[in-house]
C-alpha cells in the first residue's frame, strides 16, 4: 500500500521555492549514443514538495527547476527523492532551433555555415 502524499499549503511552498531556487544543483549535460541526460538535485527543503513519480515539466518547472525546452523527466535517483534525472534527444537544437532566428542558430541548423 503506498504512502499518502502529504498535502502543503501553496503559501508554504511558494516561499520555499523563492528561498531554494538559486540552490538547486545543475549537472552538466552528458550523452549516451543518441540521448543526452541531465541531473537535477533540488534541495533537501524543497524535496517534500515534489509529488512522486514522474513529474510533468509545467510540475518540475513550478519547483524552480529551470531549463532549456525538450527536457523530459524519466527517473528518480532512489533513494534520494530530490534528485531528479532528465534526458532529451541529443539532437533536439538543430531538429528545434530557437524562434528568433538569430545568425547563431541560422549556423547551428546549417551546420556550422556562415
Amino acid at each position: 500500500m503506498s504512502k499518502p502524499v502529504k498535502q502543503y499549503n501553496p503559501d508554504e511552498k511558494r516561499r520555499a521555492i523563492e528561498q531554494y531556487h538559486e540552490k538547486i544543483n545543475y549537472s552538466n549535460r552528458y550523452s549516451v549514443l543518441l540521448v543526452a541526460d541531465r541531473i537535477r538535485q533540488l534541495p533537501k527543503p524543497l524535496a517534500k514538495f515534489v509529488p512522486p513519480g514522474i513529474l510533468a515539466e509545467e510540475v518540475w518547472r513550478g519547483l524552480g527547476i529551470r531549463q532549456s525546452p525538450g527536457w523530459e523527466m524519466y527517473m528518480r535517483h532512489e533513494p534520494f527523492q530530490h534528485v531528479l534525472l532528465f534526458r532529451r534527444p541529443r539532437n533536439y537544437d538543430q531538429l528545434h532551433p530557437p524562434l528568433g532566428g538569430s545568425a547563431a542558430a541560422a549556423r547551428l541548423v546549417n551546420g556550422g555555415a556562415k
